[in-house]
């Protein structure tokens, strides 16, 4: 039985990042930005580069509803009712329709407790028509994206098909521009994702990247590594508007040989152990090359057929000692 060694890093670099130090590249954002490295990470063409996310402290100042994240707007005959850039609770939700003086004209909105489901009562003696399909705030109110336009008669209700839905951003979702060939997507082949960062908190409140969330080992055999471009978006991948709030991360760059004759095993950050797990040693069998006793009265001959009696010894401390070493690690 053959085993390998934990294989450490050749040599590490560190980058911590603050969002203020950095050049923004959209407007009224400050969550696509590109960090300029004073001294580059230098990979040789016998060398790839694991990088990873080691901390994030990100504000929870984006709103669940607003036109960053094209969720705000519902059309309705021929006008619209569009919600202010803000968060919203279900009273929040159902106020904002019943204050609308348009919208409140022709339909008297609740919300079911119970079923956690919406509905809009035709107060006229006329039919109305919402327009879901050209609306983006359907998957909020419980309708569907893809959702066709609704015709609700005089005096009738409509209630939406499934659950209001306020946790619009589920996930913030960390991209670079370093090349990475081992991390996919459902959107596309190839991502350009370094880390998912769960939010699992109100806002207000800081996101970190906490014990649940999966650290994520991007590979990249760049041969520099010296201008870095980041996006913060959201699972359905609009930037985040974190409202000029700055944040800070850590990139941890490390440098490994490409190519090895042994099966590599990488040790695992800190952040990725279970507490009270450290990884397991495998040392050297001590006895693997001790010679044999009594060398100077040998007798070259032995029941095996082409070994001495020197070679058929040196193989059983050999044998003895690596079942000894399986044994422990069992």
């Amino acid at each position: 039985m053959s085993y390998s060694p934990t294989i450490q890093p050749k040599r590490s670099t560190i980058l911590h990042v603050r969002s203020k130090d950095a050049l923004q590249l959209a407007d009224g954002y400050n969550s696509n930005f590109n960090v300029s490295l004073q001294q580059e990470v230098l990979i040789s063409p016998s060398e790839e580069c694991h990088v990873s996310i080691s901390s994030v402290e990100l504000p929870y100042s984006f709103y669940n509803i607003s036109s960053d994240i094209n969720n705000n707007v519902l059309y309705y005959n021929s006008t619209s009712i569009s919600f202010t850039n803000q968060n919203y609770d279900i009273d929040n939700l159902v106020d904002f329709f019943n204050a609308d003086s348009g919208f409140s004209s022709l339909f008297n909105t609740t919300f079911n407790r119970q079923t956690l489901k919406i509905s809009f009562r035709n107060l006229t003696s006329d039919n109305h028509t919402i327009k879901f399909s050209t609306s983006n705030l359907n998957k909020v109110i419980g309708w569907d994206d893809d959702s066709v336009d609704q015709v609700i008669n005089a005096g009738a209700t409509a209630s939406s098909p499934y659950v209001v839905n306020l946790a619009t951003i589920h996930s913030i979702m960390i991209h670079s521009n370093i090349g990475q060939g081992n991390v996919l997507g459902t959107r596309q082949g190839n991502s350009s994702t370094l880390q998912k960062v769960s939010c699992d908190v109100n806002n207000s409140f800081i996101i970190y990247l906490n014990q649940s969330d999966f650290r994520q080992i991007s590979i990249t055999q760049a041969p520099v590594i010296d201008l870095l471009e980041f996006r913060f978006t959201d699972q359905n991948n609009n930037l985040i508007q974190f409202n000029n709030v700055n944040f800070e991360f850590t990139i941890l760059f490390e440098i490994f040989e490409k190519f090895s004759r042994q099966r590599r095993i990488i040790q695992p950050n800190r952040s990725q152990m279970n507490i009270g797990q450290a990884p397991q040693e495998i040392t050297e069998p001590e006895g693997r090359f001790t010679e044999p006793e009594d060398l100077e009265n040998h007798d070259d001959s032995h029941p095996i057929e082409g070994q001495g009696e020197v070679q058929h010894k040196t193989r059983r401390i050999v044998l003895n000692e690596l079942i000894d070493t399986i044994e422990k690690l069992q």
